[in-house]
């Protein structure tokens, strides 16, 4: 067997010791970083939504739904309509709800030969909503919202 240097021998202190202050340090950072991915309490309390929409007694058959703030303040929510249901989270609170749907009008764009489409949700559904529901935590938040093109 063949002995060390004391220059060898202070090389492996060196690199000894780098090592026992570098894994901890790096774990620390890895830490760090992984603490800062995770939503924490930082953003506001979640909670299921779910329920259907029809208009004139059919369902929708595809559509966006939003659920947004009834104050105005705050984080809205959105889904996507399928069949006249839809699912997802949203924020708790008192929400004004905007629903979102177009057709094929049967007619074609000039330039491009597209289907032209055209909004068949009335205003007060949407822009003008004059929707309202509670989102509240641990509940089931159940909706139905059976609109009239009327």
């Amino acid at each position: 067997m063949r002995s060390l240097s004391s220059n060898q021998t202070i090389q492996i202190e060196k690199e000894l010791m780098i090592d026992s202050i570098l894994k901890p340090l790096t774990l620390l950072c890895f830490l760090v970083v992984l603490q800062g991915c995770g939503r924490g309490n930082d953003g506001p309390e979640m909670a299921s939504v779910k329920g259907t929409v029809k208009i004139d007694g059919a369902p929708v058959p595809k559509g966006d739904i939003i659920f947004e703030p009834a104050d105005g303040m705050g984080r809205a929510a959105a889904g996507v309509i399928e069949n006249g249901v839809f699912e997802f989270t949203s924020p708790v609170g008192s929400k004004k709800i905007m629903i979102h749907a177009s057709r094929k009008t049967g007619k074609k764009g000039k330039d491009f030969g597209e289907d032209l489409m055209e909004s068949y949700i009335p205003k007060k559904y949407n822009s003008e909503s004059e929707l309202k529901e509670n989102v509240a935590p641990g509940s089931e938040n159940e909706f139905e919202f059976d609109l009239k093109s009327k």
